[in-house]
């Protein structure tokens, strides 16, 4: 039985697709999903929902092409392993360049006239070498935002701390902008990690360039459940998500640590006006990474609450055998 539960506003400005989308994507980015949990098939999603078929049909194939579910024939739709690197044939294509490398090495070797043997033991040595020199293991963390992108660097080499890892914060805006200057100073690196939100925007920035690309699955960490737990019911809370499509399952989140008497108010950072509104009535601001900016506009006595994610420790330990 899947443990997806959906819920769909039809008084916001957010298409029904793009909500079914955003609750999917959040509950596989932050644990409420995992690996190879089943989803509805999609008519029973649809009639669940009340909506026509297409619209799920539409969702699970974008959801497939990010890579985040899979299907199975006959069997059903289930969620991927976000640590699954898509090699396939690319995998072949640079198994076959190293070979060419190799040859050229090896041939340009005996062309200045040493013996096999000695090219073998020079090959041995230099690979012993090499190794010695780059014990350390270099990592990316692609990230949306800087704050929250430093944590989850941070937390990702306290995981893999007895790896010898370093974990090296990078920008996906800074990707996708100048991608050289980005990566200029993590030569190193060749595996680089993101939130499933953004891997296949990542996957196409980065695989071309012989990186490996792989997600990591989020919780809310241990501050944000402390502090949100703290919240009196009797107090008036306000919610913001930074990403329209993640403005339900984000109450929804929040609704499931806080006993409330009055009702959560929502709002999305492109609701400028909404939010102005909801910043006069409330007791406490629960907000996204990303929405720091309505912090400007808070009241003295409102108290701030960041809703952070840490990366979660199950999902960046399946990495371990791509690091080692």
């Amino acid at each position: 039985m899947s443990k997806l539960e959906l819920h769909l506003d039809r008084s916001v400005a957010v298409s029904l697709s793009d909500q079914i989308r955003g609750q999917i994507t959040y509950a596989i980015s932050y644990g409420i999903l995992n690996r190879g949990d089943p989803l509805p098939s999609v008519r029973e999603l649809a009639t669940s929902l009340q909506i026509a078929p297409m619209t799920v049909a539409h969702v699970y194939r974008d959801l497939l092409h990010q890579g985040l579910i899979v299907t199975r024939a006959g069997v059903g739709t289930f969620v991927a392993d976000l640590a699954h690197l898509q090699e396939g044939e690319r995998l072949q294509t640079s198994q076959a360049d190293l070979r060419d490398i190799v040859e050229n090495c090896v041939r340009q070797a005996t062309l200045l006239g040493h013996p096999l043997d000695q090219v073998r033991q020079a090959f041995l040595a230099a690979v012993e070498e090499y190794r010695s020199a780059n014990a350390i293991q270099h990592i990316l963390m692609v990230g949306n935002f800087a704050p929250a992108t430093d944590y989850y660097a941070q937390e990702v080499e306290s995981i893999l701390g007895d790896l010898n890892v370093r974990v090296h914060p990078v920008l996906l805006d800074d990707l996708q902008t100048n991608p050289d200057h980005a990566l200029a100073q993590f030569k190193a690196a060749r595996l680089a990690i993101t939130v499933p939100t953004r891997l296949l925007e990542v996957r196409a920035l980065l695989e071309p360039r012989h990186y490996r690309v792989a997600a990591v699955a989020f919780r809310p960490n241990a501050e944000t459940r402390r502090r949100l737990s703290s919240i009196s019911p009797r107090q008036h809370v306000g919610v913001v998500a930074t990403f329209p499509e993640f403005l339900q399952t984000l109450a929804d989140e929040v609704s499931a640590y806080v006993l409330l008497k009055t009702p959560l108010q929502c709002a999305h950072l492109g609701q400028a006006r909404r939010i102005c509104e909801m910043l006069k009535q409330i007791d406490v601001l629960v907000y996204a990474s990303g929405s720091e900016q309505v912090l400007d506009r808070l009241a003295d006595h409102v108290e701030a609450i960041e809703f952070r994610y840490a990366p979660e420790a199950d999902s960046v330990n399946r990495l371990r055998p791509l690091i080692a």
